[in-house]
């Protein structure tokens, strides 16, 4: 009897060790830090393995990550060290492995509104005005090179909102040294304005968000292709609708 009451615990105890693998093993939702940052939301990421414009679907098939609509490169191993680090290996490029740690700030300042309009003269990035509040609700409204052309209205989900919070955290944007920044070429400049309680405005004009903020250029430059994506997977829904 002792034999098989030890026998079932074992069981047990292996399976809540798989289970707590697994758990973190597809939990990788949130801003990852290495030598590029990236963000991860639902099925969605910016590109881990280098820098490529948008945001892109991706697949994970027994620890191979798999960018579905990028280039057939954007394939690599994830080796999880913990639910805070991992490891990834681009296939086909040796000794380029990457360590990746998740970015975690809790009770980031939750702004009140913002406002950002950008664009690339090189036609590379779209140009667009976009405002979202603090509920969540997005005012996109796309120009040239945009593929959501005309005003459209968004309601982002709350780990997207929670992100942005967290993404001025994480790059100080309170203390954004605007003179000591240079443009790379066909990056573009972004005009941001963000409200936060008690009248605290941060208003930066033709910044260029280089260094530690690229992260922000990387993101609201290819904001529209998250908005397109999560209105294909329903976890945003356009109001508005808007002229193509």
């Amino acid at each position: 009897m002792k034999n098989l009451l030890f026998l079932l615990f074992s069981i047990m105890l292996i399976s809540c060790e798989t289970n707590e693998e697994e758990s973190f093993k597809v939990n990788l939702n949130g801003i990852w830090y290495g030598e590029q940052t990236f963000l991860v939301q639902d099925s969605i990421m910016t590109n881990p393995f280098w820098d490529n414009y948008g945001f892109f679907h991706f697949s994970i098939n027994n620890d191979t990550l798999i960018l579905e609509d990028s280039d057939l490169e954007s394939v690599g191993i994830i080796q999880y060290i913990d639910k805070n680090n991992i490891l990834l290996i681009p296939f086909n490029r040796d000794n380029d492995t990457v360590k990746y740690e998740r970015i975690s700030i809790s009770n980031p300042n939750k702004f009140e509104s913002l406002n950002l309009d950008g664009g690339s003269v090189e036609g590379r990035l779209p140009f667009f005005n976009m405002h979202i509040d603090k509920n969540g609700l997005v005012t996109y409204e796309g120009e040239l090179y945009s593929g959501l052309k005309g005003k459209h209205n968004f309601q982002l989900d709350t780990l997207t909102l929670n992100q942005l919070n967290q993404l001025f955290e994480m790059v100080d944007i309170r203390n954004y040294p605007e003179e000591e920044l240079f443009p790379i070429p066909g990056s573009g400049e972004m005009n941001l304005t963000i409200r936060y309680p008690k009248g605290e405005i941060i208003e930066i004009e033709n910044g260029l968000f280089e260094g530690e903020y690229y992260i922000l250029q990387k993101v609201f430059n290819r904001f529209e292709s998250l908005l397109i994506k999560k209105k294909a997977h329903n976890i945003t829904l356009d109001t508005a609708g808007g002229s193509e």
